[in-house]
C-alpha cells in the first residue's frame, strides 16, 4: 500500500480553496457596498434656496431652448416652468416671464426671466429673484 493520497481523500483541494476565496471576496464586496449605500442616504436634504435655484436654472435653460425658433408659446412657457405658477407679459422689445416656485407650505420664491426680442438662440440674462411674488400668477399646468 502506498502513502500517497488521491483526490478523494485529500482534506483540502485547490478547488475548495478557490471557492472559499471567491466567497470571501464576494462577502467583502457586499460589506463595502452596504456601507457606500448607507452613506449615500445619510446626506442632508438640500435647502429650499438650493432647490429653487436649480429650478430657476432649469427654467432658464428650457426658455432659451424654446426661444431658439423665434417663437415662444404659452405651452412652451408652461413646460419651462414645470409645476410652478407663472405669468408672462409681452412688449415690442421683450417677453417677461415671472415664475413662482413653491418653497414649502404656502411660501413661494419668484424669479423673472426677460427675453429680448427678436427671440434667437443667444443666451438669456440671468433670472432676477424678486423680493415678493406679484399677484395674478396663473395656476401650474397639470
Amino acid at each position: 500500500m502506498t502513502s500517497e493520497t488521491d483526490a478523494r481523500t485529500r482534506p483540502f483541494t485547490v478547488g475548495y480553496v478557490v471557492v472559499l476565496v471567491v466567497i470571501l471576496l464576494l462577502a467583502g464586496a457586499a460589506v463595502l457596498m452596504s456601507l457606500a449605500v448607507q452613506g449615500f442616504f445619510d446626506r442632508p436634504a438640500p435647502s429650499d434656496d438650493e432647490v429653487v435655484g436649480k429650478g430657476a436654472g432649469l427654467t432658464r435653460y428650457r426658455l432659451q431652448e424654446a426661444a431658439r425658433d423665434g417663437v415662444l408659446t404659452a405651452e412652451e412657457i408652461a413646460h419651462a416652468a414645470g409645476d410652478a405658477r407663472w405669468s408672462s407679459s409681452r412688449s415690442a422689445s421683450a417677453v417677461r416671464i415671472t415664475v413662482a416656485y413653491p418653497t414649502g407650505g404656502d411660501a413661494e420664491t419668484c424669479y423673472r426671466f426677460t427675453l429680448v426680442r427678436p427671440l434667437t438662440d443667444r443666451p438669456l440674462a440671468d433670472p432676477v429673484r424678486l423680493a415678493r411674488c406679484p399677484a395674478g400668477l396663473g395656476e401650474p399646468a397639470t
